[in-house]
């Protein structure tokens, strides 16, 4: 099969998104597919795969290390039709996913459209607005784009169950990112990862919908009930002085780390050197750093999220609490001073995650291409 994906970031961005689209075409290329990229170019970055096909861009300020795409690149336009693709998969509803809609149009090629996240939830980073008035133009937005697509990927039920409030009424499939598992060959841990360290361990954005702020309250009380925690944040984002400063005003900065951004390797080795996944968010859609974590062998304390309950077992590889600082503190301390219990919630952990590798999730998104390109052509 012979596969366009549009998306407004690829890298050297590292985003849910750009992991996605990276891990599906691993998968892909590796089952003899064709895989094009479309996606903004980037400042002072060479691709080192082939068939990457990059529009121009205006680069952005650095701290958000993104692109603005120009959709005006006559090579894209002469290279689309002579590429005979079957199938255009559009990660984004605006800009590049536009784009990809044009040529589905043009060209006849059946679209399917990957619903990631909850758009409306996020208009204060594209647009800087945040009210009722924006989300619906933007649910307005989304919808218009989604039903005209011939196909929809939905990351996990809590999506599918969002879409009506859009108004979306095509076909849907529950299709989660995939982990690539051969990066995560967890070693055989002793009950804690250093006999006199406890690393409670968060890895992703850094930025407000995140929930960090509760996650640094919790910490402080688990903190000042055992010396020996600490905790690490991984990754980078806007949030990220804001959390600095967070961790100094509740004199917790001396026993909390943050990285910014990293890459993916060193993501891999701060999960091994970790003895638990804590997670906060209640707007995620997925989490696939929750399933990378689960692929290293963490055991996992979430905060209550419908999305996440997809792919957890409660009780076997987590503990699902409540939004609330003292149930959440409570729980970690009584996980982390029993490392009998922590060391088999790991092993159940990496188990669950086997479920989604990169070859299985691949046939299902190859089945899902199909019934597309059926339903495309069947009236």
């Amino acid at each position: 099969m012979r596969i366009g994906m549009f998306a407004n970031a690829y890298l050297p961005v590292i985003n849910g998104v750009v992991r996605s689209i990276m891990l599906y075409r691993k998968g892909l290329l590796d089952d003899c597919h064709f895989v094009g990229v479309f996606v903004p170019d980037a400042r002072n970055y060479e691709d080192d795969e082939p068939f990457i096909f990059r529009y121009p861009a205006i680069p952005l300020p650095t701290q958000l290390n993104y692109s603005f795409p120009v959709v005006t690149a006559p090579h894209i336009t002469w290279m689309v039709p002579r590429l005979k693709l079957d199938i255009i998969h559009a990660h984004h509803p605006i800009i590049v996913g536009v784009e990809a809609r044009r040529f589905s149009e043009e060209l006849d090629i059946p679209l399917v459209f990957t619903f990631h996240t909850m758009y409306h939830e996020y208009t204060h980073y594209f647009l800087g607005m945040d009210n009722e008035l924006v989300k619906q133009i933007v649910r307005r937005i989304v919808r218009d784009y989604a039903n005209r697509a011939d196909y929809i990927i939905a990351p996990s039920p809590a999506v599918v169950d969002l879409l009506p409030s859009y108004g979306i009424q095509k076909p849907v499939e529950i299709l989660p990112t995939p982990v690539d598992l051969e990066q995560f060959t967890p070693r055989e841990k002793s009950l804690l990862s250093h006999p006199d360290r406890i690393r409670l361990i968060y890895v992703g954005r850094v930025a407000k919908e995140k929930n960090l702020a509760f996650l640094l309250r919790v910490f402080k009380r688990v903190a000042v009930k055992d010396e020996r925690i600490e905790l690490k944040i991984v990754g980078g984002g806007p949030s990220l002085e804001d959390l600095k400063a967070l961790a100094r005003k509740l004199a917790i900065a001396h026993k909390v780390s943050f990285t910014d951004m990293v890459p993916f390797s060193e993501v891999v080795n701060e999960l091994n050197q970790a003895d638990l996944f804590v997670f906060s968010s209640t707007t995620e859609t997925q989490g696939l750093v929750v399933l990378e974590a689960m692929a290293a062998g963490l055991p996992l304390v979430l905060v209550e999220s419908k999305a996440l309950l997809y792919f957890v077992n409660p009780g076997k590889d987590c503990i699902v609490v409540r939004e609330d600082e003292e149930e959440m503190a409570n729980t970690i301390l009584s996980l982390v001073h029993d490392p009998h219990r922590l060391r088999a919630m790991g092993r159940a952990a990496r188990q669950n995650a086997e479920r989604y590798s990169i070859p299985a999730l691949t046939s299902k998104l190859l089945d899902v291409y199909q019934n597309a390109i059926d339903m495309h052509f069947a009236g």
